[in-house]
């Protein structure tokens, strides 16, 4: 069932809780809310358009795909979050696709046309920058954890901080992203149960 304006309003309000109603209906101003089924392709890979996503009920991974053909997980993100290829800032084609696990609610808009009105608008400005920093701060801890985790606190570490995923997510996906196989994530999360 779709939201309504009201309810969408409502849950970015509840995302960016010091957020001023008028910054808010200008970032809804420029988004268009829509709903995706599980495994739909919301962004396509090869795009050059300057779209992310914003998520408002659901979860949505990020995936590329190697040279052999195997769908490799960069992100998996829930409610209240970004999802999209960083690329979108840059000139390039974007290299991930951005699929919803299971049903999605999300608001699509365009970075470039935020940046803009951001110059016009010192608050939108403060807005855009608050999504750049989650971008960085996101790619720079997933990097981290890969420098200095090893996978079994890569797991724990995503229990501890998105329990959201770990339910909603396929163990394929998680395995992915977690940079394991799925028997490994198997024998990781064995390990966990306590024995009776």
């Amino acid at each position: 069932m779709k939201l309504s304006n009201i309810k969408i309003k409502n849950l970015v309000k509840n995302y960016f809780a010091n957020l001023e109603d008028e910054v808010i209906d200008i970032f809804l101003s420029i988004s268009e809310y829509k709903v995706a089924n599980n495994k739909e392709v919301i962004l396509k890979r090869g795009r050059t358009d300057k779209c992310l996503i914003f998520i408002l009920k659901g979860v949505a991974r990020a995936y590329s795909i190697n040279d052999n053909g195997q769908e490799l997980n960069d992100h998996i993100r829930a409610e209240g979050k970004l999802m999209g290829d960083a690329r979108v800032f840059g000139d390039v084609d974007q290299i991930l696709n951005v699929e919803a696990i299971g049903e999605i609610h999300f608001l699509k808009f365009n970075t470039h046309k935020l940046e803009m009105l951001g110059y016009k608008n010192p608050k939108i400005m403060a807005f855009y920058l608050n999504f750049l920093k989650e971008i960085i701060l996101t790619l720079s801890y997933r990097l981290n954890s890969f420098v200095t985790m090893t996978p079994k606190e890569r797991y724990e570490d995503l229990i501890k901080w998105n329990p959201i995923l770990i339910e909603a997510a396929y163990d394929k996906h998680i395995a992915s992203f977690l940079g394991i196989t799925p028997l490994t994530l198997h024998r990781i999360k064995k390990k966990q149960k306590p024995i009776k």
